[in-house]
């Protein structure tokens, strides 16, 4: 764990926690000094843009995944400090990290962070268990503490529902509007050998797959090895159809569910009936399982972080990974691929059906523990504010305000906000029930041990039903929040 200074409840720490792991990155927004009450902090009133500057002195601790949306609130947080004066120490780490730690502060009352941002399908572990606050109260008692330049109902109207919303309440607002989308190699696809190759080995021509038939194909096609060539020059390296993530993780279950939700399968149906052993869900991953055969040795040891690399090395021609990747491809400090990648849609099974993408949306909560949930509440409308949403979808990360996704400049320099915006609006979301993390556990075991071979999809999966229908019990089918 990360967290090597806890401290009693109720106290606050003072100072940056600095030199904390690797892979942790703390940034302290700017300290400007004193105005207001016992504060010894000074505010710019010309800074402040509307913004209340009664809570100045109140520092807040903050925890995101580290991501380039959390790097883009670090990098602007001085400017929230010099409109409000309230100082803001934000801590990232990665998904699985920040959920042992923010549960572990949750469950324990430590008071370590004020403001969370939460995977959106955890709300209904969080908010039924008293540990973040009801944010439409926040809202209203804040309304002529926010600047102009924050408007709740510019948020994307579809993200609330699944973002926010627990039991009729919401509890938070969406922090980002991350959605999966299939990526690939669109230089390969339009290269005229490849084309040529393609057409006369499997009758149809090359193109974006939109089917999981032609993603199959398309992967086998792709994966080549070392000596042999692809589009014209000979690989130093092997070439791999696809890349994927396989480990048990978090990471395979939401791949999986790609699949699933193309086959018409999935976790439980419209009803709230669980339908993880459904004919459909097995056939969605014996076809998962299949396309190990043209991904990278090792996938059963993947995430998403092995995925994105593998694109951007170029060894993989495709992927189903999440939007937020796509800065990645694009960085030309670490990609080697930038200008080669196109976006599209997660396939079908038949064509003509409805694509659906997977929602993975986070949340940004104001815990029950919070110094003060009036300061907690102002950070978050700042972070949701027009400016700071602009700004992370000109760096690469992914926005929940619909004038973000619609400004014209972004919309002419970002190659994957077309894609972005068409699969957030056919996004489907994952269960939000207190039970999940536990569903969750058990999908992850299961879905690996059928990919490694330990089990078979069928076997996997009717276990993975008969475990979750015991954590369960009388709460099924599940109701729709």
């Amino acid at each position: 764990m990360y967290h090597s200074n806890r401290i009693a409840p109720g106290r606050r720490k003072t100072a940056a926690r600095a030199g904390l792991t690797a892979g942790v990155v703390t940034v302290v927004a700017l300290t400007v000094s004193g105005c207001g009450g016992s504060s010894s902090t000074d505010v710019d009133p010309e800074a402040a843009d509307g913004w209340s500057q009664e809570f100045a002195g109140t520092e807040l601790n903050v925890l995101a995944e580290a991501t380039l949306n959390s790097e883009v609130l670090a990098e602007l947080a001085p400017e929230f400090t010099a409109k409000t004066g309230i100082e803001v120490n934000i801590e990232t780490a990665p998904f699985a990290q920040l959920v042992q730690s923010v549960t572990l502060d949750f469950s324990t009352a430590q008071g370590d962070y004020d403001v969370v941002s939460i995977p959106y399908d955890y709300l209904g572990a969080y908010a039924g268990s008293g540990y973040v606050e009801e944010i439409t109260p926040l809202i209203e008692a804040n309304a002529d503490r926010v600047g102009e330049e924050f408007d709740e109902t510019d948020i994307v109207s579809g993200l609330w529902e699944t973002a926010a919303t627990w039991d009729g309440k919401s509890y938070g607002m969406p922090s980002n509007s991350a959605v999966t989308m299939m990526l690939y190699r669109a230089d390969l696809f339009e290269n005229a050998e490849e084309k040529a190759a393609f057409a006369a080995e499997y009758g149809y021509e090359l193109a974006p797959a939109q089917t999981w038939e032609q993603y199959s194909d398309i992967a086998e096609f792709f994966t080549r090895d070392a000596g042999e060539t692809l589009a014209g020059e000979v690989l130093s390296e092997p070439m791999y159809g696809v890349t994927m993530a396989g480990k048990r993780h978090e990471a395979a279950v939401f791949e999986w569910m790609n699949y699933a939700g193309g086959f018409g399968g999935g976790v439980v149906d419209d009803e709230g009936e669980l339908i993880v052993d459904s004919d459909a869900s097995v056939e969605s991953l014996e076809y998962m399982k299949s396309l190990g055969e043209f991904a990278p040795p090792g996938f059963t040891s993947a995430t998403w972080d092995e995925v994105t690399a593998n694109l951007q090395q170029g060894i993989a021609a495709q992927a189903i990974s999440w939007g937020d990747t796509a800065g990645a491809m694009e960085d030309e400090s670490q990609s080697a691929v930038v200008g080669k990648i196109g976006y599209g849609d997660v396939p079908v099974a038949t064509e003509g059906d409805e694509h659906h993408a997977l929602h993975g949306a986070w949340t940004y909560t104001v815990s029950t523990q919070a110094v003060d949930k009036d300061a907690a509440y102002l950070f978050v409308a700042w972070a949701l504010s027009a400016p700071v949403q602009k700004k992370i979808g000109e760096m690469g990360g992914v926005p929940a305000t619909r004038s973000a996704f619609e400004d014209p400049e972004l919309v002419a320099a970002l190659p994957s906000w077309p894609q972005q915006l068409a699969s957030l609006e056919n996004a489907l979301a994952r269960p939000r029930n207190a039970e999940w993390p536990q569903m969750l556990d058990q999908l992850a075991l299961q879905v690996s041990t059928a990919l490694v071979g330990d089990s078979t999809p069928q076997k996997a999966l009717d276990d993975a039903q008969s475990e979750i229908e015991g954590v369960l019990g009388d709460k099924l089918p599940l109701k729709a929040f």
